[in-house]
Order: C-alpha cells, then sequence, then structure tokens
C-alpha cells in the first residue's frame, strides 16, 4: 500500500515540475511572431551545352616514359584519345567516344615499335656484405696464487634469558 501512495506522489510531483516548463495551452501569446522575409531567390543561368577540350603529353627519354591524352566535349559528345608506350616499346593507342545514346564506345590500336625498350629503372644492387668464416682463439690461461686471508669470526652472544620453569637449555 506505501509503495502504491509513493508512486502517487512521485507523478503528481513530476506533473506539478513539468507544467513550471510547459504552460498549459490556455496560455495564448498577445500577438503573433513576425518573420523575417526571406531574400529572393538569385537565378543562376545553367549553359545547356557545356564544352570544354585538353590536352597534355608526357616524353622522358631517360625512363622510357612517352604518353599523350587529348578529350573534348561538344554538343553532349565526349571524344578522345590516349596513347601509351608499352614495356615491349609498342605504342598503344585508345580512341573513345561517348554519348547519351551509344554509351561508351572505345577502339583499342597497338603501333609498331617506335621507341626502344625503356631500361629497367631499378636493378637490385649487388650483394656486398659475405659473413666472415668464424675464427676462435681460446684464451691463454691465466694463472694467479690464490690470496689467503685469515678467517674473522664474529663472537655469538647469547642472550641472558631466564626461564620459569627449570629444565636444561639444549645447545
Amino acid at each position: 500500500m506505501f509503495s502504491k501512495v509513493a508512486v502517487c506522489f512521485a507523478c503528481i510531483a513530476v506533473f506539478a515540475v513539468r507544467a513550471q516548463y510547459y504552460p498549459s495551452a490556455a496560455v495564448v501569446p498577445a500577438a503573433p511572431v513576425a518573420y523575417p522575409a526571406y531574400p529572393a531567390a538569385v537565378y543562376h543561368p545553367v549553359n545547356p551545352n557545356p564544352s570544354y577540350a585538353y590536352k597534355y603529353g608526357v616524353s622522358d627519354p631517360a625512363t622510357g616514359d612517352y604518353k599523350t591524352a587529348e578529350e573534348s566535349l561538344s554538343n553532349g559528345v565526349v571524344q578522345g584519345q590516349y596513347s601509351l608506350a608499352e614495356p615491349d616499346g609498342t605504342v598503344r593507342t585508345v580512341s573513345y567516344t561517348a554519348d547519351d545514346v551509344n554509351g561508351f564506345v572505345a577502339q583499342v590500336t597497338k603501333g609498331a615499335k617506335v621507341v626502344a625498350p625503356a631500361a629497367p629503372v631499378y636493378a637490385a644492387p649487388a650483394k656486398v656484405y659475405t659473413a666472415p668464416a668464424p675464427v676462435y682463439t681460446a684464451p691463454a690461461p691465466v694463472y694467479s696464487a690464490p690470496v689467503y686471508a685469515p678467517a674473522v669470526h664474529a663472537p655469538v652472544y647469547t642472550p641472558a634469558v631466564s626461564y620459569p620453569f627449570p629444565y636444561k637449555r639444549q645447545a
């Protein structure tokens, strides 16, 4: 019975505390709140027909790196081509087009050897370290005469204790 009464008082306390923070619906503000107007939307025109074009190339005889690339977009169609030198010295060329109707279409061709195959940039270094053969020599025996020191004995003290019962001490 006590627990039921305690729960009732706890609920009443919670509702009393909530009433402080959440006023009832009967309290109405005097005037509606005025919010500032949003700024007018700024219209940015979108280019219905974007276009671009780029081109680059690399020619490095020291490493054998030869490659080119170019691409352009015009009227919604992307056209491009890139080429690179394969490790065997041939040139691989990829020409491609991409649009909304046909998707991505590529044509790969492999040309004749135009450049000499590049020498490998990295070669493993020659082995420099070799472990030496183990060499072991026993140290020469060192003899020294033993040093004798006189034995020093500390005196043994026996405590003077009186025992309540007469018996013979065993040493």
